[in-house]
Protein backbone atom coordinates (compact mmCIF):
# COMPACT_ATOMS: atom_id res chain seq x y z
CA UNK A 1 0.00 0.00 0.00
CA UNK A 2 1.62 3.31 -0.70
CA UNK A 3 2.11 5.72 2.00
CA UNK A 4 -0.04 8.56 0.18
CA UNK A 5 -2.92 6.35 0.19
CA UNK A 6 -2.53 4.95 4.16
CA UNK A 7 -2.80 8.52 4.69
CA UNK A 8 -5.63 9.25 3.21
CA UNK A 9 -8.11 7.01 5.09
CA UNK A 10 -9.55 8.06 8.36
CA UNK A 11 -8.70 6.96 11.58
CA UNK A 12 -11.26 6.01 14.32
CA UNK A 13 -11.25 7.37 17.19
CA UNK A 14 -11.41 4.30 19.82
CA UNK A 15 -14.43 2.88 21.60
CA UNK A 16 -13.64 4.95 24.92
CA UNK A 17 -13.39 8.05 22.82
CA UNK A 18 -16.37 7.08 20.80
CA UNK A 19 -18.49 6.29 24.29
CA UNK A 20 -17.23 9.66 25.96
CA UNK A 21 -19.07 11.18 22.60
CA UNK A 22 -21.91 9.44 21.68
CA UNK A 23 -23.15 8.81 25.42
CA UNK A 24 -23.66 12.53 26.29
CA UNK A 25 -24.84 13.00 22.98
CA UNK A 26 -27.45 10.55 22.96
CA UNK A 27 -28.71 11.69 26.62
CA UNK A 28 -28.67 15.31 25.39
CA UNK A 29 -30.49 14.36 22.63
CA UNK A 30 -33.07 12.77 25.02
CA UNK A 31 -32.95 15.88 27.03
CA UNK A 32 -33.86 18.14 24.05
CA UNK A 33 -36.43 15.98 22.86
CA UNK A 34 -38.52 15.71 25.90
CA UNK A 35 -38.00 19.33 26.60
CA UNK A 36 -39.36 20.24 23.06
CA UNK A 37 -42.89 18.06 23.52
CA UNK A 38 -43.22 19.26 27.16
CA UNK A 39 -43.20 22.66 25.71
CA UNK A 40 -45.33 21.29 22.71
CA UNK A 41 -47.46 20.16 24.99
CA UNK A 42 -47.40 23.49 26.92
CA UNK A 43 -48.55 25.66 23.91
CA UNK A 44 -51.14 23.34 22.80
CA UNK A 45 -52.77 23.80 26.75
CA UNK A 46 -52.64 27.25 26.37
CA UNK A 47 -53.84 27.40 22.54
CA UNK A 48 -57.21 25.55 24.20
CA UNK A 49 -57.16 27.80 26.86
CA UNK A 50 -57.39 30.97 24.84
CA UNK A 51 -59.93 29.36 22.53
CA UNK A 52 -61.61 28.33 25.02
CA UNK A 53 -62.07 31.94 26.28
CA UNK A 54 -62.98 33.71 23.21
CA UNK A 55 -65.57 31.19 23.48
CA UNK A 56 -66.70 32.88 26.70
CA UNK A 57 -66.04 36.02 25.42
CA UNK A 58 -68.12 35.15 21.87
CA UNK A 59 -71.39 33.63 23.90
CA UNK A 60 -71.25 36.46 26.38
CA UNK A 61 -71.27 39.47 24.44
CA UNK A 62 -74.01 37.35 21.96
CA UNK A 63 -76.09 37.54 25.63
CA UNK A 64 -75.29 41.51 25.75
CA UNK A 65 -76.56 41.70 22.36
CA UNK A 66 -79.66 40.14 22.82
CA UNK A 67 -80.67 41.73 25.39
CA UNK A 68 -80.54 44.96 23.90
CA UNK A 69 -82.46 43.77 21.16
CA UNK A 70 -85.47 42.91 23.04
CA UNK A 71 -87.41 45.54 24.06
CA UNK A 72 -87.23 46.00 28.13
CA UNK A 73 -84.83 42.93 28.36
CA UNK A 74 -81.92 44.68 29.42
CA UNK A 75 -84.02 46.16 32.28
CA UNK A 76 -84.83 42.62 34.15
CA UNK A 77 -84.22 39.74 31.68
CA UNK A 78 -85.87 36.60 32.38
CA UNK A 79 -84.17 33.38 33.03
CA UNK A 80 -85.38 32.00 29.70
CA UNK A 81 -84.24 34.90 28.31
CA UNK A 82 -80.54 34.93 29.42
CA UNK A 83 -80.50 31.01 28.43
CA UNK A 84 -81.52 31.82 25.23
CA UNK A 85 -77.97 32.32 23.42
CA UNK A 86 -76.00 29.99 25.68
CA UNK A 87 -77.93 26.96 26.65
CA UNK A 88 -74.93 24.78 27.06
CA UNK A 89 -73.42 27.44 29.94
CA UNK A 90 -72.86 26.68 33.71
CA UNK A 91 -74.47 30.27 34.56
CA UNK A 92 -75.14 33.47 32.87
CA UNK A 93 -75.77 36.67 35.20
CA UNK A 94 -76.62 39.79 34.50
CA UNK A 95 -74.21 41.74 36.84
CA UNK A 96 -73.65 45.70 37.77
CA UNK A 97 -71.10 47.91 38.30
CA UNK A 98 -70.73 47.03 41.93
CA UNK A 99 -70.74 42.84 40.83
CA UNK A 100 -73.86 42.05 41.97
CA UNK A 101 -76.34 39.89 40.31
CA UNK A 102 -79.38 41.58 39.01
CA UNK A 103 -80.74 38.77 37.22
CA UNK A 104 -79.35 35.18 37.15
CA UNK A 105 -79.61 31.30 36.08
CA UNK A 106 -77.42 27.98 36.68
CA UNK A 107 -74.67 27.65 39.11
CA UNK A 108 -73.19 31.46 39.88
CA UNK A 109 -71.79 32.71 43.19
CA UNK A 110 -73.95 34.55 45.18
CA UNK A 111 -72.30 38.06 45.03
CA UNK A 112 -68.92 39.98 43.52
CA UNK A 113 -69.43 38.25 40.04
CA UNK A 114 -67.38 40.56 38.53
CA UNK A 115 -63.88 39.21 40.81
CA UNK A 116 -62.47 37.21 38.79
CA UNK A 117 -62.27 40.06 36.03
CA UNK A 118 -60.35 42.33 38.22
CA UNK A 119 -57.66 44.50 36.36
CA UNK A 120 -59.08 44.23 32.84
CA UNK A 121 -61.11 47.20 31.45
CA UNK A 122 -64.29 46.31 31.06
CA UNK A 123 -65.23 48.16 27.75
CA UNK A 124 -64.80 45.03 25.73
CA UNK A 125 -65.81 41.33 25.48
CA UNK A 126 -63.25 39.44 27.08
CA UNK A 127 -62.72 35.62 28.76
CA UNK A 128 -60.36 34.26 31.80
CA UNK A 129 -59.99 31.51 33.49
CA UNK A 130 -59.49 28.68 34.77
CA UNK A 131 -57.64 29.72 37.55
CA UNK A 132 -57.70 30.09 41.33
CA UNK A 133 -61.30 31.81 40.90
CA UNK A 134 -62.54 29.97 38.47
CA UNK A 135 -60.77 26.34 38.95
CA UNK A 136 -63.44 24.47 36.81
CA UNK A 137 -64.93 26.93 34.75
CA UNK A 138 -64.24 29.78 31.65
CA UNK A 139 -65.80 32.79 32.34
CA UNK A 140 -66.90 35.52 29.68
CA UNK A 141 -67.60 39.48 30.32
CA UNK A 142 -69.60 41.72 28.00
CA UNK A 143 -70.39 45.62 28.39
CA UNK A 144 -74.23 46.21 28.55
CA UNK A 145 -75.42 50.04 28.43
CA UNK A 146 -78.46 51.33 28.31
CA UNK A 147 -80.63 54.02 30.62
CA UNK A 148 -80.53 51.92 34.14
CA UNK A 149 -76.48 52.59 33.62
CA UNK A 150 -73.87 50.90 32.83
CA UNK A 151 -74.33 47.15 33.23
CA UNK A 152 -71.99 43.40 32.52
CA UNK A 153 -72.85 40.01 31.64
CA UNK A 154 -71.52 37.13 32.86
CA UNK A 155 -71.55 33.68 30.98
CA UNK A 156 -69.57 30.16 32.52
CA UNK A 157 -68.62 27.41 30.70
CA UNK A 158 -67.58 24.24 32.00
CA UNK A 159 -63.82 23.55 31.79
CA UNK A 160 -63.37 20.36 33.70
CA UNK A 161 -61.02 18.56 31.15
CA UNK A 162 -59.13 21.46 30.31
CA UNK A 163 -58.34 22.81 33.91
CA UNK A 164 -56.78 18.91 34.61
CA UNK A 165 -54.83 19.44 31.73
CA UNK A 166 -53.52 22.41 33.19
CA UNK A 167 -53.28 20.46 36.67
CA UNK A 168 -51.46 17.91 34.62
CA UNK A 169 -49.04 20.35 32.95
CA UNK A 170 -47.77 21.62 36.21
CA UNK A 171 -46.74 17.98 37.19
CA UNK A 172 -45.09 17.05 34.29
CA UNK A 173 -42.96 20.24 34.15
CA UNK A 174 -41.63 19.77 37.36
CA UNK A 175 -40.97 15.93 36.25
CA UNK A 176 -39.53 16.18 33.08
CA UNK A 177 -36.93 18.85 34.41
CA UNK A 178 -35.71 16.92 37.33
CA UNK A 179 -35.30 14.23 35.66
CA UNK A 180 -33.64 15.57 32.92
CA UNK A 181 -31.12 17.22 35.42
CA UNK A 182 -30.68 13.58 36.97
CA UNK A 183 -29.73 12.70 33.31
CA UNK A 184 -26.88 15.67 33.11
CA UNK A 185 -25.64 14.96 36.64
CA UNK A 186 -25.15 10.64 35.64
CA UNK A 187 -23.45 11.70 32.31
CA UNK A 188 -21.18 14.37 34.60
CA UNK A 189 -20.43 12.19 37.72
CA UNK A 190 -20.62 8.46 36.31
CA UNK A 191 -19.67 8.41 32.87
CA UNK A 192 -15.82 7.46 33.98
CA UNK A 193 -16.98 4.88 36.19
CA UNK A 194 -19.00 3.03 33.19
CA UNK A 195 -15.49 2.89 30.97
CA UNK A 196 -13.12 1.84 33.89
CA UNK A 197 -13.22 -1.49 33.28
CA UNK A 198 -12.26 -1.13 29.63
CA UNK A 199 -9.39 1.08 30.73
CA UNK A 200 -8.12 -1.60 33.08
CA UNK A 201 -8.49 -4.08 30.07
CA UNK A 202 -6.58 -1.57 27.74
CA UNK A 203 -3.68 -1.14 30.52
CA UNK A 204 -2.92 -4.36 30.90
CA UNK A 205 -3.15 -4.98 27.64
CA UNK A 206 -0.58 -2.57 26.98
CA UNK A 207 1.60 -3.96 29.57
CA UNK A 208 1.69 -7.12 27.37
CA UNK A 209 2.03 -5.64 24.03
CA UNK A 210 4.65 -5.30 21.89
CA UNK A 211 5.97 -1.61 21.07
CA UNK A 212 5.06 0.99 18.58
CA UNK A 213 1.34 0.08 18.55
CA UNK A 214 -0.32 3.33 20.39
CA UNK A 215 -1.36 3.85 17.90
CA UNK A 216 -3.61 1.58 16.03
CA UNK A 217 -7.17 1.56 17.29
CA UNK A 218 -7.69 0.79 20.51
CA UNK A 219 -10.06 -2.30 19.19
CA UNK A 220 -8.21 -3.39 17.39
CA UNK A 221 -5.11 -3.48 19.50
CA UNK A 222 -6.90 -5.92 22.05
CA UNK A 223 -8.08 -8.36 19.17
CA UNK A 224 -4.48 -8.34 18.68
CA UNK A 225 -3.20 -8.72 21.61
CA UNK A 226 -5.72 -11.41 22.35
CA UNK A 227 -4.67 -13.29 18.92
CA UNK A 228 -1.34 -13.79 20.46
CA UNK A 229 -1.88 -14.55 23.36
CA UNK A 230 -3.87 -17.37 22.01
CA UNK A 231 -1.28 -18.44 19.33
CA UNK A 232 1.33 -18.41 22.41
CA UNK A 233 -0.75 -21.11 24.40
CA UNK A 234 -1.26 -23.01 21.04
CA UNK A 235 2.51 -22.93 20.61
CA UNK A 236 3.49 -24.82 23.99
CA UNK A 237 4.52 -28.41 24.27
CA UNK A 238 1.66 -30.88 23.19
CA UNK A 239 -0.24 -32.60 26.14
CA UNK A 240 -0.92 -36.28 26.11
CA UNK A 241 -3.69 -37.89 27.52
CA UNK A 242 -1.75 -39.75 30.76
CA UNK A 243 -0.76 -35.48 31.21
CA UNK A 244 -4.26 -34.54 31.42
CA UNK A 245 -5.39 -37.98 33.86
CA UNK A 246 -2.65 -36.93 36.22
CA UNK A 247 -3.88 -33.27 36.28
CA UNK A 248 -7.27 -34.74 37.13
CA UNK A 249 -5.82 -36.83 40.00
CA UNK A 250 -4.07 -33.86 41.06
CA UNK A 251 -6.94 -31.92 41.08
CA UNK A 252 -9.65 -34.48 43.16
CA UNK A 253 -7.34 -36.53 45.24
CA UNK A 254 -6.70 -33.41 47.65
CA UNK A 255 -10.33 -32.90 48.10
CA UNK A 256 -12.03 -36.07 48.35
CA UNK A 257 -12.52 -38.38 51.20
CA UNK A 258 -13.36 -41.74 48.77
CA UNK A 259 -11.10 -43.97 46.72
CA UNK A 260 -10.11 -42.71 43.57
CA UNK A 261 -8.45 -44.63 40.61
CA UNK A 262 -7.40 -43.66 37.39
CA UNK A 263 -6.97 -46.16 34.31
CA UNK A 264 -6.01 -45.68 31.08
CA UNK A 265 -7.86 -46.93 27.79
CA UNK A 266 -6.14 -50.66 27.77
CA UNK A 267 -6.67 -51.00 31.86
CA UNK A 268 -3.51 -49.42 33.18
CA UNK A 269 -3.25 -47.85 36.43
CA UNK A 270 -1.85 -44.19 36.21
CA UNK A 271 -3.16 -43.40 39.87
CA UNK A 272 -4.53 -44.46 42.92
CA UNK A 273 -5.05 -42.14 46.02
CA UNK A 274 -4.18 -42.64 49.35
CA UNK A 275 -8.11 -42.89 50.71
CA UNK A 276 -8.29 -45.65 47.79
CA UNK A 277 -4.95 -47.84 48.98
CA UNK A 278 -5.74 -47.63 52.21
CA UNK A 279 -9.22 -48.95 51.63
CA UNK A 280 -8.10 -51.97 49.31
CA UNK A 281 -5.18 -52.65 51.47
CA UNK A 282 -2.43 -52.44 48.41
CA UNK A 283 0.25 -49.91 48.50
CA UNK A 284 0.47 -46.98 45.97
CA UNK A 285 1.00 -48.23 42.53
CA UNK A 286 3.71 -47.33 40.05
CA UNK A 287 1.82 -45.53 36.89
CA UNK A 288 1.66 -47.57 34.25
CA UNK A 289 1.21 -51.08 36.16
CA UNK A 290 -1.13 -53.68 35.09
CA UNK A 291 -4.92 -53.50 36.61
CA UNK A 292 -4.78 -57.20 37.23
CA UNK A 293 -1.41 -57.17 39.53
CA UNK A 294 -2.77 -53.96 41.56
CA UNK A 295 -5.86 -55.68 42.22
CA UNK A 296 -4.97 -59.10 43.17
CA UNK A 297 -6.24 -59.61 46.03
CA UNK A 298 -9.60 -58.29 45.41
CA UNK A 299 -10.89 -60.41 42.55
CA UNK A 300 -14.67 -59.10 42.86
CA UNK A 301 -13.63 -55.53 42.31
CA UNK A 302 -10.98 -57.04 39.61
CA UNK A 303 -13.70 -58.83 37.66
CA UNK A 304 -16.06 -55.59 37.60
CA UNK A 305 -13.61 -53.16 36.52
CA UNK A 306 -12.17 -55.65 33.77
CA UNK A 307 -15.48 -55.90 32.28
CA UNK A 308 -15.99 -52.02 32.34
CA UNK A 309 -12.66 -51.63 30.68
CA UNK A 310 -13.29 -54.29 27.76
CA UNK A 311 -16.65 -52.60 27.14
CA UNK A 312 -15.93 -49.12 26.83
CA UNK A 313 -19.38 -47.79 28.92
CA UNK A 314 -20.23 -46.87 32.27
CA UNK A 315 -22.01 -50.10 34.07
CA UNK A 316 -24.43 -48.80 36.77
CA UNK A 317 -23.66 -47.84 40.42
CA UNK A 318 -22.36 -51.42 41.80
CA UNK A 319 -21.70 -52.79 45.04
CA UNK A 320 -19.06 -55.59 45.48
CA UNK A 321 -16.91 -57.40 48.40
CA UNK A 322 -13.30 -56.59 49.07
CA UNK A 323 -11.02 -57.79 51.76
CA UNK A 324 -9.42 -55.35 54.00
CA UNK A 325 -7.34 -57.41 56.41
CA UNK A 326 -9.26 -59.87 58.28
CA UNK A 327 -12.65 -58.69 57.50
CA UNK A 328 -15.02 -57.75 54.32
CA UNK A 329 -15.72 -54.76 53.28
CA UNK A 330 -18.56 -53.72 50.90
CA UNK A 331 -17.65 -51.29 48.32
CA UNK A 332 -19.94 -48.66 46.02
CA UNK A 333 -18.36 -47.69 43.06
CA UNK A 334 -18.79 -46.35 39.84
CA UNK A 335 -16.76 -46.20 36.75
CA UNK A 336 -16.60 -43.17 34.52
CA UNK A 337 -15.31 -43.20 31.06
CA UNK A 338 -12.96 -40.27 29.95
CA UNK A 339 -14.09 -39.65 26.95
CA UNK A 340 -11.87 -37.30 23.97
CA UNK A 341 -13.62 -34.53 21.65
CA UNK A 342 -14.00 -37.24 19.13
CA UNK A 343 -15.73 -39.56 21.44
CA UNK A 344 -13.11 -42.24 21.55
CA UNK A 345 -12.45 -43.45 25.24
CA UNK A 346 -8.94 -42.12 26.57
CA UNK A 347 -8.89 -43.64 30.09
CA UNK A 348 -11.70 -44.48 32.94
CA UNK A 349 -12.28 -42.94 36.38
CA UNK A 350 -12.78 -44.79 39.37
CA UNK A 351 -14.77 -43.57 42.62
CA UNK A 352 -15.30 -45.83 45.12
CA UNK A 353 -16.50 -45.86 49.03
CA UNK A 354 -16.50 -47.88 51.87
CA UNK A 355 -20.41 -48.45 52.38
CA UNK A 356 -19.91 -51.48 55.07
CA UNK A 357 -21.35 -48.79 57.96
CA UNK A 358 -23.87 -47.44 55.91
CA UNK A 359 -25.44 -50.76 55.22
CA UNK A 360 -24.98 -51.73 58.64
CA UNK A 361 -26.86 -48.94 60.13
CA UNK A 362 -29.44 -49.10 57.15
CA UNK A 363 -30.37 -52.81 58.41
CA UNK A 364 -30.57 -51.54 61.91
CA UNK A 365 -32.80 -49.21 61.42
CA UNK A 366 -34.68 -51.66 59.06
CA UNK A 367 -35.20 -53.95 62.01
CA UNK A 368 -36.00 -51.14 64.70
CA UNK A 369 -38.66 -50.81 62.52
CA UNK A 370 -39.69 -53.92 61.97
CA UNK A 371 -39.37 -54.59 65.90
CA UNK A 372 -41.79 -51.47 66.76
CA UNK A 373 -44.24 -52.45 64.29
CA UNK A 374 -44.04 -55.98 65.77
CA UNK A 375 -44.46 -54.68 69.01
CA UNK A 376 -47.68 -52.06 68.08
CA UNK A 377 -49.25 -55.13 66.27
CA UNK A 378 -48.43 -57.67 69.26
CA UNK A 379 -49.82 -54.49 72.06
CA UNK A 380 -52.98 -54.43 69.72
CA UNK A 381 -53.49 -58.07 69.58
CA UNK A 382 -52.64 -58.33 73.03
CA UNK A 383 -55.49 -55.01 74.07
CA UNK A 384 -58.36 -56.78 72.10
CA UNK A 385 -57.47 -60.54 73.59
CA UNK A 386 -57.33 -59.01 77.19
CA UNK A 387 -60.30 -57.06 76.67
CA UNK A 388 -62.66 -59.96 75.28
CA UNK A 389 -60.85 -62.57 77.78
CA UNK A 390 -62.12 -60.19 80.68
CA UNK A 391 -65.69 -59.52 79.19
CA UNK A 392 -66.07 -63.52 79.22
CA UNK A 393 -64.35 -64.16 81.95
CA UNK A 394 -66.91 -62.10 83.80
CA UNK A 395 -70.13 -63.77 82.12
CA UNK A 396 -68.78 -66.82 82.98
CA UNK A 397 -68.29 -65.30 86.73
CA UNK A 398 -72.13 -64.69 86.47
CA UNK A 399 -73.33 -68.26 85.45
CA UNK A 400 -71.24 -69.72 88.40
CA UNK A 401 -73.17 -67.44 90.78
CA UNK A 402 -76.62 -67.88 89.52
CA UNK A 403 -76.94 -70.94 87.43
CA UNK A 404 -80.22 -71.58 87.74
CA UNK A 405 -81.70 -68.06 86.49
CA UNK A 406 -83.49 -67.19 83.06
CA UNK A 407 -81.01 -65.09 81.82
CA UNK A 408 -78.01 -67.61 81.21
CA UNK A 409 -79.36 -67.53 77.73
CA UNK A 410 -78.43 -64.12 77.58
CA UNK A 411 -74.61 -64.42 79.00
CA UNK A 412 -74.23 -67.05 76.78
CA UNK A 413 -75.46 -65.14 73.62
CA UNK A 414 -72.49 -62.40 74.86
CA UNK A 415 -70.19 -65.04 75.33
CA UNK A 416 -70.83 -66.08 71.36
CA UNK A 417 -70.61 -62.43 70.54
CA UNK A 418 -67.15 -62.02 72.23
CA UNK A 419 -65.98 -65.55 70.90
CA UNK A 420 -66.87 -63.64 67.83
CA UNK A 421 -65.13 -61.23 68.03
CA UNK A 422 -62.14 -62.90 69.14
CA UNK A 423 -62.43 -64.87 66.04
CA UNK A 424 -62.63 -61.89 63.31
CA UNK A 425 -59.64 -60.52 65.38
CA UNK A 426 -57.49 -63.43 64.27
CA UNK A 427 -58.58 -63.38 61.16
CA UNK A 428 -57.82 -59.97 60.36
CA UNK A 429 -54.81 -60.50 62.05
CA UNK A 430 -53.68 -63.05 59.46
CA UNK A 431 -54.92 -61.82 56.64
CA UNK A 432 -52.79 -58.53 57.25
CA UNK A 433 -49.75 -60.51 58.58
CA UNK A 434 -50.10 -62.68 54.97
CA UNK A 435 -51.62 -60.21 52.47
CA UNK A 436 -48.39 -61.87 49.74
CA UNK A 437 -50.10 -65.38 49.08
CA UNK A 438 -51.85 -63.81 46.48
CA UNK A 439 -53.13 -66.48 43.61
CA UNK A 440 -52.62 -64.21 40.31
CA UNK A 441 -55.16 -64.42 37.08
CA UNK A 442 -56.66 -62.25 35.03
CA UNK A 443 -60.48 -61.03 36.11
CA UNK A 444 -62.76 -58.30 34.91
CA UNK A 445 -62.78 -55.32 37.40
CA UNK A 446 -67.02 -54.49 37.12
CA UNK A 447 -67.96 -58.14 38.79
CA UNK A 448 -65.73 -57.42 41.37
CA UNK A 449 -67.57 -54.05 42.57
CA UNK A 450 -70.89 -55.61 42.07
CA UNK A 451 -70.26 -58.82 44.44
CA UNK A 452 -68.48 -56.41 47.15
CA UNK A 453 -71.47 -54.20 47.10
CA UNK A 454 -73.93 -57.05 47.61
CA UNK A 455 -72.39 -57.89 50.21
CA UNK A 456 -74.98 -59.44 53.31
CA UNK A 457 -72.95 -57.46 55.75
CA UNK A 458 -74.26 -54.43 54.47
CA UNK A 459 -77.83 -55.20 54.87
CA UNK A 460 -80.19 -51.99 55.19
CA UNK A 461 -77.55 -49.86 53.73
CA UNK A 462 -78.04 -49.09 50.05
CA UNK A 463 -74.85 -49.07 48.15
CA UNK A 464 -74.63 -47.56 44.18
CA UNK A 465 -72.45 -48.59 41.70
CA UNK A 466 -72.01 -46.09 39.00
CA UNK A 467 -69.97 -46.99 35.47
CA UNK A 468 -69.72 -50.82 36.32
CA UNK A 469 -72.63 -51.69 33.66
CA UNK A 470 -70.27 -50.26 30.74
CA UNK A 471 -66.72 -50.89 31.79
CA UNK A 472 -64.53 -53.43 30.47
CA UNK A 473 -61.36 -52.88 32.22
CA UNK A 474 -59.40 -56.48 33.09
CA UNK A 475 -57.10 -56.36 35.85
CA UNK A 476 -54.26 -58.87 36.90
CA UNK A 477 -54.16 -60.08 40.43
CA UNK A 478 -55.96 -61.73 43.07
CA UNK A 479 -59.86 -61.43 42.92
CA UNK A 480 -60.38 -62.55 46.64
CA UNK A 481 -57.37 -60.51 48.09
CA UNK A 482 -58.77 -56.99 46.22
CA UNK A 483 -62.57 -58.26 46.68
CA UNK A 484 -61.87 -58.41 50.64
CA UNK A 485 -60.02 -54.78 50.38
CA UNK A 486 -63.13 -53.22 48.74
CA UNK A 487 -65.74 -55.23 51.18
CA UNK A 488 -63.01 -53.81 54.19
CA UNK A 489 -63.76 -50.39 52.93
CA UNK A 490 -67.65 -50.33 52.66
CA UNK A 491 -67.85 -52.25 55.98
CA UNK A 492 -65.91 -48.90 57.15
CA UNK A 493 -68.51 -46.94 55.09
CA UNK A 494 -71.74 -48.63 55.83
CA UNK A 495 -70.78 -47.98 59.97
CA UNK A 496 -70.20 -44.58 59.39
CA UNK A 497 -73.01 -43.90 57.49
CA UNK A 498 -75.15 -45.88 61.03
CA UNK A 499 -73.13 -43.56 63.32
CA UNK A 500 -74.32 -40.31 61.15
CA UNK A 501 -78.13 -42.20 61.54
CA UNK A 502 -78.28 -42.36 57.84
CA UNK A 503 -78.88 -45.79 55.99
CA UNK A 504 -77.13 -44.62 52.81
CA UNK A 505 -76.79 -44.01 49.89
CA UNK A 506 -73.17 -45.59 49.97
CA UNK A 507 -71.79 -43.91 46.46
CA UNK A 508 -69.45 -46.26 44.36
CA UNK A 509 -67.82 -45.45 41.23
CA UNK A 510 -65.88 -47.03 38.72
CA UNK A 511 -63.75 -44.77 35.75
CA UNK A 512 -60.98 -44.59 33.65
CA UNK A 513 -58.63 -41.95 33.57
CA UNK A 514 -55.72 -41.53 30.74
CA UNK A 515 -53.23 -43.21 33.59
CA UNK A 516 -55.33 -45.83 34.92
CA UNK A 517 -58.42 -46.82 37.16
CA UNK A 518 -59.77 -45.23 39.78
CA UNK A 519 -62.39 -47.03 41.96
CA UNK A 520 -64.00 -44.50 44.63
CA UNK A 521 -66.34 -45.02 47.81
CA UNK A 522 -67.96 -42.40 49.40
CA UNK A 523 -70.36 -42.58 52.32
CA UNK A 524 -72.02 -39.62 54.44
CA UNK A 525 -70.50 -39.88 57.89
CA UNK A 526 -69.30 -38.07 60.70
CA UNK A 527 -65.81 -37.44 58.50
CA UNK A 528 -61.62 -38.43 59.40
CA UNK A 529 -60.87 -37.64 63.10
CA UNK A 530 -58.45 -35.20 62.69
CA UNK A 531 -55.99 -36.88 65.35
CA UNK A 532 -55.81 -39.80 63.23
CA UNK A 533 -55.30 -38.64 59.88
CA UNK A 534 -51.62 -39.42 60.16
CA UNK A 535 -52.26 -43.02 61.66
CA UNK A 536 -55.23 -44.02 59.53
CA UNK A 537 -53.74 -47.05 57.65
CA UNK A 538 -51.33 -48.18 60.82
CA UNK A 539 -52.60 -51.48 62.11
CA UNK A 540 -54.79 -51.37 65.30
CA UNK A 541 -55.64 -47.65 64.45
CA UNK A 542 -59.25 -47.13 64.50
CA UNK A 543 -61.87 -43.82 65.80
CA UNK A 544 -64.94 -45.94 65.98
CA UNK A 545 -66.18 -47.83 69.10
CA UNK A 546 -65.39 -51.60 68.88
CA UNK A 547 -63.20 -51.43 65.69
CA UNK A 548 -59.95 -53.20 65.53
CA UNK A 549 -58.29 -51.16 63.57
CA UNK A 550 -56.90 -53.79 61.00
CA UNK A 551 -59.46 -53.26 57.69
CA UNK A 552 -57.41 -49.94 56.36
CA UNK A 553 -54.25 -51.83 57.19
CA UNK A 554 -55.58 -54.89 55.15
CA UNK A 555 -56.75 -52.99 52.46
CA UNK A 556 -53.79 -50.78 51.79
CA UNK A 557 -51.39 -53.51 51.64
CA UNK A 558 -53.66 -55.31 49.11
CA UNK A 559 -53.80 -52.60 46.82
CA UNK A 560 -49.78 -51.97 46.96
CA UNK A 561 -49.82 -55.52 46.30
CA UNK A 562 -51.72 -54.66 43.19
CA UNK A 563 -49.61 -51.90 41.99
CA UNK A 564 -51.71 -49.31 43.49
CA UNK A 565 -52.23 -46.75 45.66
CA UNK A 566 -55.46 -45.88 48.37
CA UNK A 567 -56.72 -42.83 49.78
CA UNK A 568 -59.19 -41.10 52.20
CA UNK A 569 -60.18 -37.51 52.17
CA UNK A 570 -63.00 -35.52 53.14
CA UNK A 571 -66.05 -35.55 50.93
CA UNK A 572 -67.79 -32.71 49.89
CA UNK A 573 -70.65 -31.62 51.53
CA UNK A 574 -69.73 -34.04 54.75
CA UNK A 575 -68.39 -37.56 54.96
CA UNK A 576 -65.40 -39.80 53.28
CA UNK A 577 -63.87 -40.73 50.15
CA UNK A 578 -62.17 -43.46 50.06
CA UNK A 579 -60.04 -43.68 46.37
CA UNK A 580 -58.13 -46.52 45.15
CA UNK A 581 -55.90 -46.13 41.58
CA UNK A 582 -54.53 -48.96 39.52
CA UNK A 583 -51.98 -47.43 37.06
CA UNK A 584 -52.07 -48.71 33.45
CA UNK A 585 -49.34 -50.86 33.49
CA UNK A 586 -51.53 -53.16 35.86
CA UNK A 587 -54.43 -53.08 33.72
CA UNK A 588 -54.71 -55.62 30.68
CA UNK A 589 -57.48 -54.46 28.78
CA UNK A 590 -59.62 -51.37 29.55
CA UNK A 591 -62.92 -51.84 27.74
CA UNK A 592 -61.54 -52.43 23.77
CA UNK A 593 -58.21 -50.79 24.20
CA UNK A 594 -54.90 -52.22 25.05
CA UNK A 595 -52.74 -51.62 27.78
CA UNK A 596 -49.59 -52.79 28.92
CA UNK A 597 -49.42 -55.64 31.14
Amino acid sequence: MKPGRESRQPRRLGLRREVLILLPAVLLLLVVLSTFTLFSYRNAVWLLTAERQQEAARLARAVADHLAAVPGGSLSPSPQLLRQPAPAALGVALVDGGGNPLAAVGDLPAADLLAPAAGRPLDRAFGVGPDERSPEAVLGFAPLGGPAGRRYVRVDLPAGVLAGQRRALSVLTVSVLAINGALMLLVLFFLRHLLAPWETLLARARQVGAGGQAAEDEVEFLLATFERALAALAAGPARTAEDDIAALERTLSASLQSGLLLLDREGRVLALNAVGAALLGVPSPEPGQPLARVLAGQPELLEVLSAAVAAEASPQRLECSVRAGRETLTVGLTVHPLRRDDGGVRGYLVLFADLTEVLRRAEESRLAESLAQLGEMAGGVAHELRNSLATLRGYLTLIERRPGEDSIADFLSEIRREADHLERVLEDFLSFARPGTARVREFPLAPLLLRAAADPVLEGIEVRVHGAADHGAVLRGDPQLLERALRNLLHNAAQADREAGRSGPLEMTIQTRSDGVEIAIEDRGPGLPPELRDRLFHPFVTGRPGGVGLGLSLAQRVVVLHGGRIRLEDREGGGTRATLFFPRDTIVTTGNESAPA
